[in-house]
């Protein structure tokens, strides 16, 4: 039986989530920051006859992240999902692959899962380029931040607001020339243990150089500083290969699904 939860099943649900707490990421910081009482944002579980957790289910407007460790009502599940507003849904591929033939989302995306394991290779990294200065994200260049994500290309929907959003929970570094943000990396969903890393990229004319590695050795540095271990998606194979040198470690596949 799926119901809403409250924080009466905190423990429970942290329990759970905290079997794969580098796949739940987005569920632990977003159940952290909201918790069980708002009118954006409601927690659902399936429970078994024994009065078990086998499935959680976040909604948040018509946005659905879904997770199981297990064994879950596929049915039930995905009737759920099919008679809820629901633009998106999210989450651990292995569960979502087995809802998928109920669906009426069809899948968009699937990338890996990383996770730093080896920090002494990150620690081992030589950054060359001995003249490029770091800047901190902050507000006052976020207009510029969304200038270099539409030349990219390869991100949709990215507006200052979803850039404030992700760095109320997170950070970020870029490196400028000649008054342009070139290259840049974030964090979002930092909690106790874990932050992803999202939106690292460089300007086409800049690539090639280690710039958003850069980016990206130094947030890691930092939430290696204070206990924390990143973890990051990614999709493309030339990226994979660096994460690899750094000491990410694949763990997982995410999968995205769209109406």
């Amino acid at each position: 039986m799926i119901q809403k939860l409250n924080i009466n099943y905190h423990k429970k649900v942290m329990e759970y989530l905290k079997r794969e707490k580098e796949v739940n990421i987005f569920l632990i910081g977003d159940i952290q920051r909201y918790g069980y009482d708002s009118y954006f944002f409601s927690i659902y579980g399936g429970i078994n006859e024994k009065g078990e957790l086998e499935g959680i289910l976040l909604k948040c407007f018509e946005f659905i992240i879904f997770y199981s460790y297990d064994e879950f009502n596929i049915k039930e599940f995905a009737d759920f999902i099919n008679n809820t507003a629901c633009e998106e849904l999210c989450g651990k591929s292995e569960a979502l692959e087995k809802l998928e033939t109920y669906l009426k989302l069809h899948r968009y995306r699937k990338v890996n899962i990383f996770k730093l394991t080896n920090s002494n290779l990150l620690y081992k990294y030589k950054d060359n380029n001995k003249y490029v200065k770091l800047k901190k994200i902050k507000f006052g260049n976020l207009s510029r931040i969304v200038k270099l994500y539409e030349e990219i290309g390869e991100f949709e929907n990215i507006t200052i607001d979803n850039i404030k959003s992700s760095l109320k929970t997170g950070r970020g570094y870029c490196i400028e020339k000649q008054g342009k943000v070139i290259s840049m990396a974030k964090s979002t969903a930092e909690n106790k243990e874990n932050a992803m890393i999202i939106g690292v990229g460089t300007h086409p004319n800049y690539r090639n150089k280690q710039y958003a590695t850069i980016c990206v050795v130094q947030i890691c540095k930092e939430l290696l500083e204070e206990k924390k271990i990143p973890c990051l998606f990614c999709d493309n194979e030339t990226a994979a290969k660096i994460y690899y040198k750094l000491g990410f470690e694949e763990i997982g596949f995410w999968s995205i699904y769209r109406a």
